[in-house]
């Protein structure tokens, strides 16, 4: 068993890796072309999210030398991983995902965020045997993969009133990259049991809907409309769930 969960533990230690590899490399080609071509500030839209991009891989390179040295020993002998400072640096640099800049490659993207749910699999594979439900540990793992596919990306936008409507949605995005991360954290902690916390579900509601109206007419996000429904409905079905569970 030892063993098994030594094995475990180093695999997702690779799949943060590739994710911060991957997603990495992705955001570093974006910048350096879209800079390289444009500048750093062809439009003020342009201008904050590569700038807020930037700032986001250099907190994250700065994350995984200071913060994730524990991490780095993870990924070749047995010894443990701090989750929760790799954790983090997931949502530091998951910051730079939501950021729509010249040149992305949404395709690799998603490769990138599909090591992260790898390793959230995985995670709530290696908790499970020890989880007081383990119908509760895996159901809040489906509700917490939607959620964060819920998290709308900053887009540029040509309305009359775009200025506002790009600080809405960057404030919505950034609220939400920081409820996912807590959630995560609390996942590979060991406290995943229960995702279905209502103050991220009521800004993840409120905050999509608000984006999502503010564009309709110019453009229907259908990824995020999607994913949030789902979200609300797995939260709301969930809730009931979990609750006559809890009588029994």
């Amino acid at each position: 068993m030892t063993t098994i969960k030594k094995n475990f533990g180093r695999l997702i230690s690779w799949m943060f890796l590739l994710y911060f590899m991957i997603l990495f490399g992705e955001r570093a080609q974006s910048l350096i072309r879209s800079i390289t071509q444009y500048g750093l500030f062809p439009s003020a839209f342009d201008g904050f999210v590569n700038l807020t991009a930037i700032l986001s891989l250099c907190a994250t390179v700065i994350m995984l030398s200071v913060r994730c040295r524990s991490f780095w020993k993870s990924l070749f002998s047995s010894a443990e991983a701090d989750y929760c400072p790799m954790t983090v640096t997931s949502g530091v640099i998951l910051v730079s995902g939501m950021l729509h800049t010249e040149f992305t490659i949404p395709a690799i993207q998603f490769v990138s965020y599909g090591m992260l749910i790898i390793a959230m699999i995985l995670r709530a594979a290696e908790l499970s045997g020890s989880a007081k439900s383990r119908f509760s540990m895996w159901y809040s793992l489906g509700y917490l993969t939607a959620f964060s596919m819920a998290i709308p990306v900053v887009y540029h936008s040509e309305m009359a009133n775009a200025t506002q409507f790009h600080i809405i949605e960057s404030i919505v995005m950034l609220l939400l990259v920081l409820f996912f991360t807590l959630m995560l954290r609390r996942l590979f902690l060991g406290k995943g049991e229960n995702l279905l916390l209502w103050v991220p579900f009521i800004f993840m509601a409120v905050g999509d809907a608000v984006v999502l109206w503010m564009r309709w007419t110019e453009e229907i996000n259908s990824f995020v409309l999607i994913f949030a429904c789902l979200s609300a409905v797995l939260f709301l079905i969930g809730k009931v769930i979990l609750k006559v569970r809890g009588r029994q």
